[in-house]
């Protein structure tokens, strides 16, 4: 009897919660961040209010769904998020819980441009200061260009690209494959290679685990086999070293099955990093094959509505100019589903854009473009690009896995080499590697925060983010 009260009780109270979150809203709304709630909101207001999941300093990155979130989403009539590369938590609860809602992932839509991310923690215009410090990148150049046996340029390379988390390899993937030949590619992205070798394992394996140890030892040994263009691969128990060929966009490997069954393939570099606009492995009738396993889960991508998944920003809530499109696309879809109030979304949108405008126009005027930052993570470039910001680098590509020592040997050296003015942390990640750098190097050290963690919750919240972001730059 006492369990049958506490878990009335339970359900009672997911129940309130659940009734609040969408109070006087005849159609029920979520919004799966605060920036993104926000710009909901104000398109709503007047007529009801959305419920949120991703609340107070909680990172979507690492968001886990509470009972509670489950109701809304059971009840919702909509859910605005901004895609599965964010808030990959959310993908299997729409298909599964909110299965009578529609479902818009702002990333998908044809009217927002997403910018690439950067795949290095220094960016693009910053790096050349690294050859001035003893980097390998030269060696590495005259190694892809004379597709040499010298193995001790191959030991650079592989020191180069050894510190992928806590494991020797950066992406692996488990493909179930018949008897027969297959290609693997490799496409120049943006007009280049995003490296001119990588090293390659394939083992006969039914599942990652199980061989990882195998294939990090293969990886990191001082030995390897030579590979280019045309050459072919095959289940070894040893390490290819793959040459890519700077004359070819794309340079392709035959990869040789003798025996049915499953393999796993560990390699330096995520897939897409070489992906432009074919699948990187393909059976010998152009059919696509797919992994059934990966680690990481982002490391592979689908190809639909023109966004492939892994490769992309997604943080594009951080331009205002795209925040006026999220409106618009918000005041589209909210009125097709409830026409009685479209004049009220209509009204609301056209204030927001306004306003928006005037947010522009003030934060241009607050911006110190002589200024230089580190960031701890790739996460502000529509906001770099928008304002005219110069981010030399961030501490880390993907905020889930820490940086390595190289990468913060790398940070020191371009906060030195580029008179950098402040390091920032975020308040959803530990600050410490952050502000001992900064007490390292002598540069500020300041908290900035992309997702409103300390704002209210309401139409205002966006302004007040990126005003605020503004600010931090500003007094740094």
């Amino acid at each position: 009897m006492k369990l049958q009260l506490k878990f009335g009780l339970i359900l009672s109270t997911i129940s309130i919660l659940s009734y609040v979150s969408f109070a006087n809203a005849e159609t029920k709304v979520i919004a799966s961040i605060k920036p993104l709630h926000s710009l909901v909101s104000y398109v709503m207001d007047g007529v009801g209010k959305p419920g949120i999941l991703v609340d107070g300093s909680s990172s979507p990155h690492t968001f886990q769904l509470k009972p509670s979130h489950a109701e809304m989403l059971q009840e919702a009539d909509i859910v605005f998020w901004i895609g599965e590369d964010l808030e990959s938590f959310l993908e299997s609860p729409l298909e599964s819980i909110a299965t009578n809602s529609k479902h818009i992932a702002l990333m998908e839509s044809d009217e927002i441009e997403l910018l690439k991310f950067r795949e290095k923690n220094i960016f693009e215009d910053h790096d050349d200061h690294a050859d001035e410090h003893g980097d390998d990148h030269d060696e590495h150049d005259d190694h892809a260009d004379e597709h040499g046996d010298d193995h001790d340029e191959h030991d650079d390379h592989a020191d180069d690209h050894g510190d992928h988390g806590d494991h020797g390899f950066e992406w692996a993937g488990v493909f179930d494959l018949t008897v027969g030949t297959y290609n693997w590619s490799f496409a120049k992205v943006g007009g280049e290679y995003a490296d001119p070798a990588m090293k390659m394992v394939i083992l006969m394996s039914d599942e990652i685990e199980s061989s990882e140890e195998r294939a990090e030892e293969l990886l990191e040994s001082s030995s390897s086999t030579d590979r280019n263009h045309s050459s072919t691969l095959s289940a070894d128990d040893s390490a290819f070293m793959l040459n890519f060929d700077e004359s070819r966009d794309t340079t392709v490997f035959s990869v040789e099955i003798k025996e049915a069954g499953k393999y796993a393939f560990f390699t330096e570099h995520m897939p897409f990093e070489f992906e432009a606009d074919e699948h990187f492995f393909k059976d010998l009738s152009g059919n696509d094959v797919e992994p059934i396993a990966q680690e990481p889960d982002s490391g592979h991508h689908d190809h639909h509505h023109g966004h492939a998944h892994g490769e992309f920003d997604i943080h594009f809530w951080l331009d205002p100019e795209i925040a006026k499109t999220i409106v618009m696309i918000v005041s589209s879809e909210l009125s097709e589903l409830d026409p009685s109030n479209a004049s009220i979304y209509n009204s609301n949108a056209s204030k927001a854009l306004s306003e928006i405008d005037q947010l522009i126009s003030a934060t241009k005027g607050k911006i110190n473009s002589n200024a230089k930052y580190v960031v701890f993570h790739d996460a502000y470039q529509y906001f770099e690009k928008r304002f005219g910001i110069e981010v030399v680098g961030a501490l880390t590509v993907n905020p889930e896995v820490l940086p390595g020592a190289k990468q913060l040997s790398e940070i020191r050296e371009a906060i030195e080499h580029e008179n950098v003015n402040c390091l920032f942390s975020e308040p959803q990640f530990n600050p410490t590697i952050a502000e001992t750098i900064a007490a390292d190097t002598g540069v500020k050290a300041a908290i900035i925060d992309p997702l409103g963690a300390e704002l209210e919750l309401g139409k205002d919240l966006y302004f007040e983010l990126i005003n605020d972001l503004s600010s931090s730059f500003e007094n740094c």
